[in-house]
């Protein structure tokens, strides 16, 4: 008997020899200065200082048929909280979520499936991200199916979403509404992605998004996405390209009809990349006849939105943001890689309407938006610590007062700083042998 225990304890430990254990932390504090990020602000209006926080704790399991990620999150504005009296500020009782939840089953070498909420970002991140910069960040409560070998990857997920009710302590899932603004009821996606030469990478994509009827749970419109990425890079040379078209119905039930297109090209020069970007994104022509039957303008869905268009995120969505008229950027960018260590990045936005809009009966045909300067500057400390920090100005327009529905003359031009440091230890790992 004493050999059989002895047996068994070493075949445990041989197999778990194989397992590697880690604990790891993300602390990141942000500092702005916000006179009209998002949302332009009245003349009237003062300037917002704030300090924002988030905390994630992280707990890593992989073993060779198996992987388990887990993360615990608490992101909170410096002050808030709803446990206080004359005597302090406790704390909040609402701040805590779950980040990420999931295991990975491996089949063989090249494929696996993850199930559980996960971060989701693919290629430049234009229709599915992560959406890092947001204190919160953005993950998926999904299965996902993912094949890898050598430059060829395919990668297959799927959603469903409720919102749970309780009811005398239980579960209720009858007639639930999932109906928020662009909040997707399904999610489903396969994604093809290959080198077509050593120069060029390139991906193929189609998603379906499925939205709930407002105030009918029975009613799901389906609006599909296909397209292609493509990223180029020879010698001094890069570029990344995107297309996509979409159709099916939109949530309004309104026929889809709408694409985005992208180019980012640029070159190298020493320790400069210099870049002249466009981006195109449909809209409405509030001059057709079809403009109150169909859905033109393109929806990112839960693509990135501070990459992007601009970094106060005047543009985050496009239907509101651009009065449902689409946008035409053109961001001429520079990056300066001084080092390992330091890097500092520039953009200038021109931004315009792709198409005349109609606001409070009026047709507007000048559709200049107007320009935003943005810049950032990144030190790497090391591997764990790194600060950044940012200044944005946005030079407002007649036009960008009418789309944003405020009085001419007296919206203050938005402006935005901040400093951000992010520090990332791992807490403790076992190694395998």
């Amino acid at each position: 008997m004493k050999k059989i225990l002895i047996v068994v304890v070493l075949l445990l430990s041989a197999y778990y020899a194989q397992a590697q254990f880690n604990v790891s932390a993300q602390l990141r504090t942000r500092a702005e200065m916000d006179r009209g990020i998002v949302k332009p602000v009245h003349d009237t209006m003062s300037t917002f200082y704030y300090v924002t926080q988030r905390t994630r704790l992280s707990f890593d399991y992989n073993q060779p048929k198996y992987q388990m990620r887990f993360s615990l999150q608490d992101v909170r504005v410096w002050g808030d909280g709803n446990v206080y009296s004359s005597t302090g500020l406790f704390a909040a009782t609402n701040s805590f979520n779950v980040h990420e939840a999931w295991f990975k089953i491996r089949f063989g070498q090249y494929s696996n499936l993850t199930i559980g909420r996960q971060e989701l970002k693919y290629d430049d991140q234009r229709l599915i991200s992560w959406r890092n910069w947001n204190q919160y960040g953005l993950s998926y409560d999904a299965a996902v199916f993912n094949y890898l070998k050598n430059d060829f990857e395919i990668n297959a997920g799927a959603s469903y979403n409720n919102q749970m009710l309780q009811q005398s302590g239980k579960p209720v899932f009858e007639n639930d509404l999932y109906d928020a603004n662009n909040l997707m009821k399904t999610l489903s996606f396969l994604r093809i992605k290959g080198k077509l030469s050593e120069a060029v990478s390139a991906s193929a994509i189609v998603t379906a998004a499925g939205y709930q009827k407002s105030n009918d749970a029975r009613i799901l419109y389906l609006m599909p996405t296909a397209g292609f990425w493509m990223g180029i890079k020879s010698g001094s040379f890069d570029a990344t390209i995107n297309a996509y078209y979409q159709t099916g119905h939109a949530q309004s039930g309104k026929e889809v009809s709408a694409f985005m297109l992208t180019a980012n090209p640029g070159v190298s020069i020493g320790k400069f990349r210099l870049g002249a970007g466009i981006d195109y994104v449909s809209g409405h022509d509030a001059s057709n006849d079809d403009y109150l039957t169909k859905e033109k303008t393109f929806n990112q869905m839960y693509g990135a939105v501070f990459s992007y268009y601009d970094w106060m995120n005047q543009y985050s969505y496009m239907k509101s943001s651009t009065a449902n008229g689409g946008l035409i950027d053109v961001y001429p960018n520079i990056e300066m890689n001084f080092n390992k260590q330091h890097t500092a990045r520039a953009y200038f936005h021109f931004f315009n309407l792709a198409n005349d809009v109609m606001i409070e009966n009026l047709l507007i045909d000048d559709r200049n938006l107007g320009q935003e300067l943005d810049l950032m500057y990144i030190y790497k400390y090391n591997s764990d610590l790194m600060l950044q920090a940012g200044f944005s100005y946005y030079f407002v327009t007649d036009t960008f007062e009418r789309v944003k529905k405020y009085d001419l003359g007296h919206t203050q031009s938005p402006l935005w700083g901040w400093v951000m440091i992010t520090f990332k230890p791992t807490l403790f790992t076992t190694k395998n042998n």
